[in-house]
C-alpha cells in the first residue's frame, strides 16, 4: 500500500515540480494524435524517469536537470548536473548518463565519475548495475572492488527488474534477457524497455507503441490509447508512463482512479526555482556528516511521559494489527523479579533474553518466569512471528527453525536487529550493515554504518553510530540526531527506544528528532526492548527485569518447541572469538591462521608487500629494489619487470592501481640518475607526475584509484592531498592534524596515523581518533571490503567498530602489512623475509 501512495504522490506532483522548467523547443512537425483514455497528461517537459523498487523516484527535464522526489517533504528536489538518461538505484544512489557519454554514480553529495562512452545505465535496490556503451559492449559494476567487467552481448538500451534479470534493447531493435550466464533472445522489436511492477516487462516499439510481455505466450500485448512514444517506466503498482518524442508525460494510472483518498494524498504546490547545475566534480575529499564533537546533546529534564493516541498502522489489506496501535497512557514499570543479561521481543509478543552465561531464555505469562531454551548466543532478536535468532560467541549468525538453530552460512555480526516487518539487519564488528534476503538466504550489504542498529515496522534501519549518537538511515547519508545513545530498539507501532549514555531511558517524541526521558523506578537501564503496542521491557545494570506489560499469546507449544529443538550454535565459517561472553561488553580478540608463501627470488633483505587494485599482491626487496607479485597458481613470488627495478631505483613506499600501474615515491638521489618525487611506472614507461610537497612521506590509493599523498613541508605541518584517476590535479584536504601514513577504503573512507603516531579516521570535517582514547600504531591498511588493520609495535590488530578498538590478532608477528580485496592481511616479518597471508 506504500508504493502504491507513493507513486499516486509522485503522479499527482509531476507536473506541478517539472511544468515549470526550461524546456528546449524544436521545430514544427505533425503531431500525432492525443493519447486517449485510460491515459492522462501531466505537464511539463521530460527526457527520462526512473523509479525503483522502493518507490524512489527521479526525473531528467529535457534541460537536463535532474530531481529527486523526497518522500518525506513530499515534493521534488533538483540535484547537480546535467543528465540525458538516470536510473534508480538503493538508497538515494541514481546512476546516470551526461549528454558526452559518461556515466556518473551519485554519492549522496556529488557525481561520481565513473565510466566514458556510455549510452545507458540500468540499476536496482539489489546493487546490480549494467551500462552500455558506445559500441555495444554491456559491463557490469562490481561494487566491492570498483570496476566494470564485460558481460557477454550487446545493447544500446537496459532495464533490470526486481529480481535483477537484465533486459537489453539490441542496436537492430531485438529483445533480450539475461540472468546472468546466458542470454535469451524474444519476439519483437523495440526502441526502449522498461521492467517493474509485478514481474512486468514493456518495450516502446519503433512505431511508438507500448507493448507489454506475457511470458506464457512469449507474446508482447499492446496498450492501447497512446502512441509516439520513446521512453517509458513501470512503477512498483505496475503503473505504466510513458515520454512522447516532444517530452511530454502520460500515466495510465490516474490519480482520481485509486479510490484512495486522493485529497489527503496530493502534494503541496511547489514553484521550482532557478537552478544552476553544481559542478558534477566537486572537490570535497568525502561525504561530509556532522562532528560528533560538534552537537551538544539537549539538556533533558526528568518527566513522566505520557503516551497519547497516535492513529494506528494498516497492512496492505486496510486491517488494523492490534500490535502497531500505541497504547493511551502513561508508562508504568514493574519488576519481574527475574533477571536477564539481554532481552528482546517479537510482535506476536514473544520474549527470549540471555542471562549472564549467554544461555537463551524464554519468557513465560503463565509462570511469571523465564524458562531455558537450547542454546548459548551473545545477541538476540525475535522476528515476528516470534522466532528467535541471534549472534553466537563466534560472531556467527544462527535462526531457530522449530527444531534447531539453523546457521545463516557466510555472515559474521556483532549485532542483530529485526523490524516488525519481518525486515533482519545486522552490523559486523567493522560497523558495515547488512540485511537479510529470504530468497537466498543471505545478508546482503546495505548503506550506512552503526555499533548498534533496531529497525522500523517499514524496514528502515536506525543505528548508534561510532561515536554514540543516533542516526535514522531512511535516505543516505544517515540523519545524525543531537542525542547520544548505548541501546536502541523500535516496536511494533513504530516508536524509537533508546537508553542514553547517561543511563535514562529515553523515547522519541513525535517531532521524529528528539526525545523525552521515561521514569524508570529509580532504576538505570542498559537494555531496552520494545513490544506490542509500543510497550517496553528494560534490563537494569544489576540484571533485574522491569516490564511495562505482558503481552498474551498462546504458550501451548513454547516448551514442546524447546524441547525438540537442539542447542548446538557452534556452526563452521569465518568466526569472531569474544574475550568475554558477556553480551552488554562483548570484545573481540582474532583467532587467525596464516599459510607462509614461497618468497620465490626474495632471499634477504626487507619486503614491503601491497595489495593492488588490479587483484595482484605486490612485493618490493629492499634488498634488490625489484618488483615481485604472487603467482596464485604457481603459490610463489614471480619476478615483475618494471622500470623502476630494472634501473634499482631507490623508492620510499608505492601503491598499484587497477591498470596495474605503480604509483611510487622515488627517492633516487645520489646515483646514477637523480629521480625524486611521485612517479608512475607502466608498460615500459616510467613518468613523473606534479605533486604539491616538498616531500612525500606516504601514498595511499582508494578502490576507485584516487590517489592520495601526505607532504611535509618546512613548517613542519604534513598535509594530504587527493588525486582522482580522472584528473591530473592534486588538492588539499583541510585538517588541522597533521598527517604521517594514509589508507583508503571503499566509498573513500579515509584513516590515518597522525604525526605524534595516533590512528585518526575521517569524519567529514577533520580526523579523529579511534578510538577516542587513542591508539598508536606504526603502519595501517584498508582493505577494499572495510577491513582496517594496524601495526601496534610487531602486533597485527584489526578495527572492531562495534567496541570501537583494535583487537589484537593472536600469534603472528609483523614488520610490513596490507590487505587484499577480500580482507585477508598479508604480512611480512623479519630479514630473511618471511611473507604469510591469512587464511579465507
Amino acid at each position: 500500500m506504500e508504493k502504491k501512495k507513493l507513486a499516486l504522490v509522485w503522479l499527482a506532483t509531476f507536473s506541478v515540480a517539472l511544468g515549470v522548467t526550461n524546456t528546449v523547443h524544436v521545430a514544427a512537425q505533425e503531431a500525432p494524435p492525443p493519447p486517449s483514455a485510460p491515459w492522462v497528461p501531466l505537464s511539463g517537459s521530460v527526457a527520462d524517469i526512473a523509479m525503483n523498487a522502493d518507490g524512489q523516484a527521479y526525473a531528467v527535464g529535457r534541460d537536463g536537470t535532474v530531481w529527486r522526489w523526497d518522500r518525506i517533504e513530499v515534493r521534488w528536489r533538483p540535484m547537480s548536473g546535467k543528465m540525458q538518461r538516470i536510473a534508480a538505484a538503493e538508497g538515494n544512489r541514481p546512476w546516470a548518463v551526461s549528454d558526452d557519454g559518461t556515466v556518473f554514480r551519485y554519492n549522496g553529495l556529488w557525481w561520481e565519475n565513473r565510466a566514458e562512452d556510455v549510452v545507458d545505465v540500468a540499476a536496482d535496490t539489489l546493487g546490480n548495475v549494467y551500462i552500455a556503451k558506445n559500441d555495444g559492449a554491456v559491463f557490469k559494476w562490481y561494487d566491492l572492488r570498483s570496476e566494470w567487467r564485460p558481460v557477454t552481448g550487446s545493447a544500446v538500451r537496459l532495464a533490470l527488474d526486481y529480481d535483477g534479470t537484465l533486459w537489453a534493447v539490441a542496436s537492430d531493435g531485438t529483445v533480450q534477457s539475461f540472468d546472468g550466464e546466458s542470454w535469451q533472445a524474444w519476439n519483437g522489436r523495440a526502441r526502449d524497455i522498461a521492467a517493474g511492477g509485478i514481474g512486468q516487462v514493456g518495450i516502446a516499439t519503433p512505431e511508438g507503441d507500448i507493448r507489454l510481455l506475457s511470458e506464457a505466450d512469449a507474446a508482447w500485448t499492446k496498450l492501447a490509447g497512446i502512441n509516439d512514444v520513446v521512453s517509458l517506466v513501470i512503477a512498483p503498482d505496475s503503473a505504466v508512463w510513458a515520454v512522447q518524442s516532444d517530452g511530454d508525460l502520460y500515466t495510465n494510472r490516474p490519480v482520481s482512479s485509486t479510490g484512495e483518498e486522493a485529497e489527503n494524498q496530493r502534494a503541496k504546490p511547489i514553484t521550482a526555482r532557478s537552478i544552476t547545475p553544481e559542478s558534477i566534480a566537486a572537490e570535497v575529499p568525502s561525504a561530509p556528516v556532522q562532528s560528533a564533537q560538534s552537537i551538544a546533546a539537549p539538556d533533558v529534564s526528568t518527566q513522566t511521559a505520557v503516551v497519547e493516541d497516535t492513529p494506528p498502522n494498516q497492512d496492505r489489506g486496510g486491517v488494523i494489527d492490534p500490535a502497531t496501535i500505541t497504547a493511551d497512557g502513561p508508562i508504568t514499570f514493574f519488576d519481574t523479579n527475574k533477571s536477564a543479561d539481554r532481552i528482546a521481543i517479537g510482535k506476536d509478543g514473544s520474549i527470549f533474553a540471555l542471562d549472564s552465561d549467554g544461555n537463551v531464555l524464554r519468557w513465560s505469562n503463565s509462570r511469571r518466569d523465564f524458562e531455558s531454551f537450547p542454546g548459548s548466543l551473545v545477541r538476540i532478536a525475535v522476528d515476528p512471528e516470534g522466532t528467535p535468532w541471534g549472534i553466537s560467541n563466534l560472531g556467527r549468525v544462527f535462526f531457530n527453525n522449530g527444531t534447531k538453530w539453523e546457521q545463516v552460512q557466510d555472515a559474521t555480526a556483532s549485532n542483530i536487529a529485526i523490524g516488525s516487518g519481518g525486515t533482519v539487519v545486522i552490523a559486523d564488528a567493522s560497523g558495515t550493515l547488512f540485511k537479510f534476503d529470504e530468497t537466498r538466504k543471505r545478508f546482503n550489504r546495505i548503506q550506512g554504518t552503526g555499533v548498534d542498529v533496531a529497525v522500523s515496522p517499514d524496514g528502515d534501519v536506525w543505528v548508534i553510530n561510532a561515536d554514540g549518537f543516533v542516526q535514522r538511515c531512511d535516505d543516505f547519508p544517515c540523519k545524525l540526531l543531537p542525542q547520544k545513545a548505548s541501546d536502541i530498539s523500535i516496536g511494533p507501532d513504530g516508536r524509537v527506544w533508546i537508553v542514553s549514555e547517561q543511563g535514562r531511558l529515553m523515547r522519541l517524541k513525535k517531532d521524529g528528532s528528539t526525545f523525552e526521558v521515561v521514569t524508570t523506578l529509580g532504576q538505570e537501564p542498559r537494555d531496552v526492548a520494545s513490544g506490542p503496542n509500543g510497550l517496553p521491557w528494560f534490563v537494569a545494570t544489576d540484571g533485574s527485569v522491569f516490564a511495562s506489560s505482558y503481552f498474551e499469546r498462546d504458550e501451548s507449544e513454547d516448551r514442546m518447541i524447546a524441547a525438540r529443538s537442539s542447542g548446538d550454535t557452534v556452526g563452521t565459517g569465518a568466526s569472531e572469538s569474544p574475550v568475554s561472553d558477556s553480551p552488554s561488553a562483548i570484545t573481540f580478540s582474532k583467532n587467525m591462521r596464516f599459510d607462509t608463501l614461497d618468497n620465490g627470488d626474495i632471499t634477504s633483505g626487507e619486503a614491503w608487500i601491497e595489495a593492488g587494485n588490479d587483484e595482484l599482491v605486490y612485493a618490493y626487496s629492499t634488498q634488490t629494489r625489484s618488483f615481485h607479485t604472487y603467482d596464485e597458481r604457481r603459490r610463489t613470488f614471480v619476478s615483475k619487470k618494471t622500470v623502476l627495478g630494472t634501473n634499482s631505483y631507490e623508492i620510499e613506499g608505492f601503491v598499484v592501481d587497477s591498470n596495474g600501474a605503480i604509483w611510487a615515491d622515488v627517492n633516487n638521489v645520489g646515483q646514477s640518475a637523480t629521480l625524486q618525487g611521485l612517479y608512475r611506472d607502466f608498460d615500459g614507461s616510467l613518468r613523473k607526475y606534479d605533486d604539491p610537497c616538498n616531500t612525500i612521506e606516504d601514498v595511499g590509493i582508494a578502490p576507485d584509484d584516487t590517489l592520495y599523498v601526505v607532504c611535509s613541508f618546512a613548517s613542519g605541518n604534513n598535509k594530504l592531498y587527493r588525486k582522482p584517476s580522472n584528473s591530473a590535479t592534486f588538492r588539499e584536504i583541510r585538517s588541522t592534524v597533521s598527517i604521517d601514513k594514509v589508507a583508503v577504503g571503499r566509498a573513500q573512507e579515509i584513516w590515518v596515523i597522525d604525526f605524534d603516531g595516533y590512528v585518526r579516521q575521517w569524519d567529514g570535517q577533520d580526523f579523529v581518533k579511534r578510538p577516542r582514547t587513542g591508539q598508536e600504531a606504526s603502519a595501517i591498511s584498508v582493505g577494499a571490503d572495510g577491513s582496517v588493520y594496524i601495526r601496534i609495535n610487531n602486533d597485527l590488530a584489526k578495527w572492531n567498530s562495534a567496541n570501537q578498538s583494535f583487537d589484537k590478532v593472536n600469534n603472528i608477528e609483523i614488520n610490513h602489512l596490507t590487505v587484499d580485496q577480500t580482507g585477508r592481511p598479508w604480512i611480512t616479518f623479519d630479514t630473511a623475509p618471511e611473507i604469510k597471508r591469512a587464511r579465507q
